[in-house]
């Protein structure tokens, strides 16, 4: 306090003065209220005051908030997970063209009968072809892993066909492709048969050919007979899964993934939600097909501002021979992921994703092998989250002994003071719900300019402290111990003026291990802190007690020095404060010299709360020792209080005050100005 009280000053501003003339410099009223901030400051019922001072001894964030990574996954499609559209040609021949084929009486028979009744008479061992199948607007050749080729004749005459043979060959080198026999196909039926493609090499063109059918006839039965009606052939190759090709490749997705990314690095956490701080999706892409390719990723349950986390991108296609690559990164900053692997798992440490990638048709031809292939690589990583809920793991840490500043008593230089009562209290706030034990295993007060210390007496608590969650993220957990103050040494440990505290502690998070315990949170701005709140009411015994306080001084503030012979400065106070004082005015260099020493004549004298003591304190100063002032660049106020009694104590109350006049008498050469 007292040190508080003499640092309350004004700088020197000396007015325009006539020789001899006495004039003020300074007029201030002090009381508690001014010299000691609120926030150090409490004030009881009886208008006692007391100092109290809040020191941290620990502050820390969760191990939560550690960079995490998924397990890199790759997904590698090869030509034989693509396909070709199903392509048909349609191919026909009418009873017309049988009966000119046929020739002779019956063949001009049925001709003459067009559009009448008649019976039809059996015609046997008839062939019809080639009949050209061209496929060369969709592929030129394909290799086929598998596939099949349906042969469908649909019977529009009126009589049954039977032992149809059919065959389709490539036109270039007139292989065989395939053949099929269809024993009976009924007039006005339809009947399919399928040439398996599997490992068969197919042209675009093809040729088919009707090696043998036999017309039934109608057995005497007269029908009505019409020379367009026809013996369609239609040609379907479907289900084609590519060995090699040289192709035009419909849209098609080729990966399609369902996927549960399982965190790593995670020890025994087990997070079922997190809001990502920095972090980055990597697509690594590897492809040596000579499409252009497509992909999408999407976390449905990875939103920010609601909106899932989604991208799309596309690798252009490789050159002949040859391989791309491709690698993309994407923030997840902001993102909120959901940790429990739904829909797939309900889990903890993984989250569900969706992989496609896809060709789309080109309309051009593409060159593809079973060599070909793409592959892609999906990982999240450098993952650090701001927010996280689920079981937080256990963890311990040793801190310390670890020196903490204590700025509370920085002023104080020599002599005793003895307060009256002093409190100590031990406060935790926790800002996560997340329970923890902290073991205060030592608390030592230090003065390191004196090298004493005091080892403060720990009894009076509960040690280790249970620290229990927070209610929410905006409502932290708070509780606080009172150290035992009979022991008398809190006040040792204060009458040293540490400026130091020496803290060793234990923090344990989750001690109970309750690794079922999933409704947990935390956020990266939210801590576990330990402070030591210190409060003295001002009851007290001074002894010498020296304090000191430095402030900035410009010797431009004393006008027109060089007329200045010499002179005195004043200082008139009225106390009701319990304390006298010595004062000293040290004025020193930028290099710390001491240039000149005011060393004020009398005391402050001790006042008290109902009568006011009246003192006038002078210094007189020559015209060398004014010269070095105006060098100087800083004073030091050196200050030696004591109480009016060393027995009892003395106490400050909030409606004491000091009135402070400042004022000085400046003796001027006279000059011709």
């Amino acid at each position: 306090m007292l040190s508080i009280l003499f640092s309350c000053r004004r700088e020197f501003e000396r007015p325009i003065l006539e020789n001899e003339i006495l004039t003020p410099i300074l007029t201030t009223k002090l009381t508690i209220n001014e010299i000691v901030p609120d926030s150090l400051r409490n004030t009881y019922e009886s208008g006692l005051v007391s100092l109290v001072y809040r020191n941290s001894l620990y502050s820390a964030a969760l191990s939560s908030f550690q960079e995490l990574e998924t397990r890199e996954f790759n997904q590698t499609a090869k030509l034989q997970s693509l396909a070709l559209s199903p392509r048909s040609a349609i191919r026909s021949i009418s009873l017309g063209q049988v009966a000119e084929a046929e020739g002779g009486v019956i063949g001009q028979l049925i001709i003459n009968s067009n559009g009448n009744t008649s019976p039809i008479p059996p015609l046997a061992n008839l062939s019809y072809g080639p009949l050209a199948v061209d496929g060369s607007a969709f592929f030129e050749t394909v290799t086929l892993d598998s596939g099949y080729m349906d042969v469908t004749i649909e019977n529009q005459f009126p009589s049954d066909l039977s032992n149809i043979n059919f065959e389709i060959r490539n036109e270039n080198d007139n292989s065989l492709v395939g053949s099929e026999m269809f024993t009976l196909v009924p007039a006005n039926d339809i009947q399919t048969k399928s040439i398996d493609l599997a490992g068969k090499t197919v042209d675009g063109d093809l040729l088919g050919n009707i090696l043998n059918f036999n017309v039934d006839g109608t057995g005497g039965s007269a029908v009505l007979i019409d020379t367009s009606d026809q013996i369609i052939v239609t040609i379907t190759v479907r289900d084609m899964k590519v060995n090699s090709a040289t192709a035009i490749f419909p849209a098609q997705d080729v990966i399609s993934l369902q996927d549960t990314n399982a965190m790593e690095n995670v020890g025994d956490l087990k997070l079922t939600k997190a809001t990502a701080k920095t972090g980055f999706v990597t697509v690594r892409v590897v492809s040596t097909v000579e499409d252009t390719m497509f992909f999408n990723y999407f976390i449905p349950e990875g939103k920010k501002n609601g909106v899932p986390f989604e991208i799309n991108q596309k690798i252009n296609p490789a050159p002949p021979n040859g391989s791309t690559s491709k690698e993309f990164n994407f923030p997840v900053d902001g993102y909120t992921f959901d940790l429990t692997g739904f829909p797939i798992i309900n889990h903890y440490n993984a989250f569900y994703s969706e992989l496609t990638g896809r060709i789309d048709s080109t309309g051009r031809l593409v060159n593809l092998s079973l060599d070909d292939s793409l592959l892609v690589y999906v990982k999240l990583s450098q993952f650090k989250p701001e927010y996280v809920e689920g079981y937080l793991g256990s963890n311990s840490i040793s801190i310390g002994p670890e020196a903490v500043n204590l700025d509370l008593f920085k002023n104080f230089k020599d002599g005793t003071i003895d307060f009256e009562e002093v409190k100590i209290s031990i406060g935790v706030s926790n800002g996560n719900g997340v329970p923890f034990s902290v073991a205060l295993n030592s608390l030592e007060a230090i003065n390191t300019t004196t090298n004493e210390q005091v080892d403060i007496n720990l009894t009076g608590i509960d040690n280790p402290l249970t620290i229990q969650e927070a209610v929410s993220l905006f409502e932290p957990w708070e509780s606080s111990w009172q150290l035992d103050e009979t022991s008398g040494n809190l006040n040792d440990a204060l009458n040293i003026f540490p400026n130091r505290l020496l803290v060793a502690l234990d923090v344990t998070s989750n001690p109970a291990e309750d690794s079922l315990n999933l409704t947990q949170f935390a956020v990266d701005s939210n801590k576990l802190e330990a402070y030591a709140d210190i409060e003295v009411p001002l009851s007290f015994i001074a002894d010498g007690l020296r304090l000191v306080d430095t402030s900035s001084f410009d010797p431009r503030s004393i006008k027109k020095p060089d007329g200045i012979l010499d002179g005195v400065f004043y200082l008139t106070a009225e106390n009701t404060f319990p304390v006298s004082a010595s004062i000293e005015m040290l004025f020193i260099d930028q290099n710390g010299n001491i240039l000149e020493t005011a060393t004020f004549d009398e005391q402050l004298q001790v006042g008290n709360r109902n009568r006011a003591s009246s003192s006038t304190l002078e210094w007189a100063f020559s015209r060398d020792q004014l010269n070095r002032i105006l060098t100087s660049s800083s004073i030091v106020f050196s200050i030696e209080a004591n109480t009016e009694s060393l027995t009892s104590y003395s106490k400050i109350y909030s409606d004491q005050s000091i009135n402070l006049t400042l004022s000085s008498r400046f003796n001027y050469l006279f000059d011709n100005e």
